[in-house]
């Protein structure tokens, strides 16, 4: 049996499941979600560019056996359709990991079987008390696995490994659907550990599976640091760290992509300190790829802290964006841990980038791919220095104490 054909039975399984699951309405409403995003991906391979929302999604209705016999096959479609890399640096084509990637059926097929069944929700955060002088590898959306020879996130991880860092930090996504094999083969096992400890945070991808395997699987081996919760804090003089689960309580209708905090998570913000320098590490963004709307969030967090955070980084796009400093805030988005991506030339002339990656990784098989990388944190006293780091060793930004 072909690997399409398996994906097919697999999916029309678990659609039969998610049907007895909701109600008609519901299901009525998230077959029109499914809808839209499959016209906006066909859109998308006519005119080469466009908005696509969901893009795991795209294959869907052609998966599915009751679906119309009118509906065109994307995938046969897209296979006479070359990779080109969309305006926001993403990959349109069916390679591995590009937007149109058969394997992300497996992300729908998870989110049926889980649509209204997902881990319980664990509110003991730890504050952890940590040096002074302390640093940090930072990473997002880093869990491809070592799907090839010198994968984005092999090299990626290699470098992290070199820095011998007190703590090596997650910022959420392992693939296709954070299944127990993928927290565990993509994530866990390859992981490089800092010295002092390891995190990582929940994502949309993980809850397609229902956050089951990434709080069975991932918080019970090398992220024992978090006491099996999925937000945390880190605390020392002069700053506090807030690691947050944006991807919880974030809407199945809106395919997880939105985060959400929920209101146990914002009651514990509203009784963490707030006279330090406070750092904030999420999966989904503050704000959008341009650094001009604030998501929802970005809202959430500066009303439950009464202020804004001095640094945020955050994941969920698959790029490496440094924002210009807003007031005392910097954003930056470090979601190029692993996911291949191109030169997203919507943020050449953005008035809102000081800096993103446009360098080529001179792939020979994905020849449009730009590099892959990471950010590097070190704490001394009140003052912060960052580096962004590539898969090759090389610091591609350096921002001393800030």
């Amino acid at each position: 049996m072909s690997f399409e054909k398996k994906l097919k039975n697999k999916l029309n399984k678990a659609y039969q499941i998610f049907k007895k699951t909701v109600s008609t309405d519901e299901h009525d409403a998230f077959m029109t979600l499914l809808e839209k995003v499959h016209n906006e991906a066909h859109d998308i391979i006519v005119k080469g560019d466009g908005e696509l929302e969901g893009s795991e999604f795209s294959h869907a209705l052609s998966f599915l056996s009751e679906s119309d016999a009118e509906v065109k096959d994307l995938l046969e479609l897209a296979k006479e359709f070359p990779t080109v890399v969309k305006s926001n640096g993403e990959l349109l084509g069916v390679g591995k990991w590009e937007l149109l990637d058969p394997g992300w059926i497996e992300a729908l097929e998870q989110l049926f079987l889980h649509f209204k069944h997902k881990a319980p929700f664990v509110t003991n955060p730890v504050t952890l008390p940590i040096s002074d002088n302390v640093n940090f590898v930072i990473a997002g959306d880093w869990g491809t696995g070592n799907w090839r020879d010198k994968a984005p996130s092999e090299l990626v991880g290699e470098q992290m490994a070199k820095l011998k860092a007190d703590y090596s930090i997650h910022l959420g996504d392992v693939y296709y659907a954070g299944t127990k094999e993928q927290e565990i083969n993509s994530l866990v096992e390859h992981w490089p550990a800092g010295s002092k400890g390891s995190f990582t945070l929940n994502s949309n991808h993980e809850m397609y599976n229902g956050a089951f395997s990434y709080f069975e699987q991932a918080l019970t081996h090398k992220f024992k640091e978090q006491k099996g919760c999925s937000y945390f804090a880190l605390e020392n003089k002069e700053w506090l760290i807030i690691g947050l689960d944006t991807a919880y309580h974030a809407n199945p209708f809106d395919l997880f992509l939105k985060g959400n905090l929920g209101e146990d998570q914002i009651n514990w913000l509203k009784t963490l300190p707030k006279n330090k320098r406070i750092i904030v590490l999420s999966h989904h963004e503050g704000y959008d790829i341009q650094g001009v709307n604030k998501g929802p969030v970005y809202n959430q967090l500066v009303n439950a802290l009464g202020r804004e955070p001095n640094f945020w980084y955050w994941g969920h796009l698959h790029n490496a964006i440094v924002y210009k400093p807003k007031g005392g805030f910097y954003g930056r988005c470090v979601g190029h841990g692993a996911i291949p991506y191109g030169d997203a030339r919507i943020l050449k002339h953005s008035a809102n980038v000081a800096w993103y990656e446009d360098k080529s990784a001179n792939d020979p098989d994905i020849p449009v791919r730009v590099l892959n990388g990471f950010v590097h944190i070190n704490l001394d006293g009140n003052k912060l220095s960052e580096k962004l780091i590539d898969e090759n060793g090389n610091e591609r930004v350096v921002n001393n104490s800030i």
